[in-house]
């Protein structure tokens, strides 16, 4: 008897096995892409959109107006560091109140911005 019950829930077990092997081969789909010319389209609001942070400070800043794109990249204090517009290419403001760092005299100190 106890014999029995042993293959028998042997059975039980492969039969359960492969039903569960079989139903997922015929019920889940495999993966894919989507080829979609669309799927990665980002939509700008007219006020832009900004990149920001896990402390919330506001890192990058894309927008656009009547003359194209404008790319903005801000310092740890969130002021302007360089923007870059489709007409005039790349231009650096430095922080203000800072000096031109290839101008800096050997008595004053860098401080890392």
């Amino acid at each position: 008897m106890r014999l029995r019950r042993s293959v028998l829930l042997l059975v039980v077990g492969a039969c359960a096995f492969a039903g569960g092997l079989l139903a997922s081969k015929a019920l889940e789909r495999e993966a894919r892409a989507q080829s979609a010319p669309f799927a990665s389209t980002i939509y700008v609001p007219s006020d832009g959109l900004a990149f920001r942070n896990f402390e919330g400070r506001m890192v990058a800043r894309l927008s656009y107006d009547s003359h194209g794109g404008t790319v903005e990249v801000f310092d740890e204090h969130e002021r302007l560091a360089a923007r870059m517009r489709p007409d005039r290419g790349a231009t650096s403001t430095p922080p203000s109140g800072l000096s031109n760092p290839s101008k800096r005299t050997l008595g004053e100190p860098d401080l890392g911005f």
